[in-house]
């Protein structure tokens, strides 16, 4: 019995060194996450005009 305990405990530690090595290996190898940009808007966002950021108005626009 004392031998089946012993042989238990050895295959539960093995058991964990290879998870643990297995996960550091997936760590290692990973790729680095990649930044997201902000999408860009653009006139088919807002179904054709988008609203005033601030800036000035061109000549060719007429305020309404």
């Amino acid at each position: 019995m004392k031998k089946l305990a012993q042989f238990v405990g050895m295959a539960a530690i093995a058991a964990v060194a290879s998870w643990t090595v297995q996960r550091w290996l997936d760590r290692r190898y990973a790729p680095a996450p990649r930044n997201l940009r902000k999408p860009v808007e653009t006139w088919e966002d807002d179904g054709g005009a988008l609203a005033p950021q601030g800036h000035g108005l061109e000549t060719s626009q007429v305020p309404r």
